[in-house]
């Protein structure tokens, strides 16, 4: 496992993530399932999707990379599972070794902008594969991917290899990328027996610096 960026770490970003509302396409998909369905929030953040996980009463487990995530998911968790229970179902963990969770132990796992933060195609075929591992025979897997074509900001981002781009990122440093077209997040995801529920869609969402990533939405179904 690669040591963690520390730029996750940072107070502004824990906030920054924290007041996003809980994701439109989750809910939708969550509206009418049993409470009984056990979820994995992979790669957390500060716990916007988690929260509402464990609000509406969902068997919800979370891990993230971050302690600082880690920690301010669990404070938003306490109210409603208890400070014991949010501690134990929320895990620091990376996203490519998820070994305290059981092999076919989860129905959903969400993965909404995750996968990207990869710094090589091997570190995000392992993260796949761990997610498919731990997902039951017919589980779903939701997510968001960021694809080629983006322009975040003003300096261009650089391709180091195939699907690996890399930006100087203001306030940031240098980080890195592995930004995929729809045909291939589909075919990768396919290699881990995960396939397209519904067609893989993209949109455009702007940012603060004047660009623009390309987002790529997903929903697969593991193969029995």
């Amino acid at each position: 496992m690669r040591s963690y960026d520390p730029f996750w770490e940072r107070p502004e970003v824990v906030e920054r993530f924290a007041s996003r509302p809980p994701d439109d396409r989750m809910v939708a998909l969550l509206s009418d399932a049993p409470r009984a369905t056990r979820v994995l929030d992979l790669g957390c953040a500060a716990g916007r999707n988690t929260e509402w996980l464990a609000r509406e009463g969902f068997d919800v487990y979370a891990c993230d990379a971050s302690q600082a995530m880690v920690a301010y998911t669990r404070k938003r968790l306490a109210p409603w599972l208890g400070e014991a229970e949010a501690e134990r179902r929320v895990l620091l963990c990376s996203m490519d070794h998820l070994a305290m969770f059981e092999t076919e132990s989860f129905d959903l796992v969400v993965a909404l902008g995750i996968y990207q933060q990869a710094q090589s195609t091997d570190e995000w075929h392992r993260a796949v594969a761990e997610t498919a591992r731990v997902l039951r025979a017919h589980g779903r897997l939701l997510v968001q991917h960021f694809g080629v074509g983006s322009q975040p900001w003003p300096d261009p981002l650089r391709q180091v290899e195939p699907f690996v781009f890399e930006a100087s990122v203001p306030g940031a440093g240098m980080r890195r990328f592995v930004l995929l077209d729809e045909a291939t997040l589909d075919a990768w995801m396919a290699q881990h027996g995960l396939v397209p529920e519904t067609p893989t869609r993209s949109t455009t969402r702007p940012t603060e610096e004047g660009g623009f990533w390309r987002n790529l939405h997903a929903l697969y179904r593991k193969r029995q």
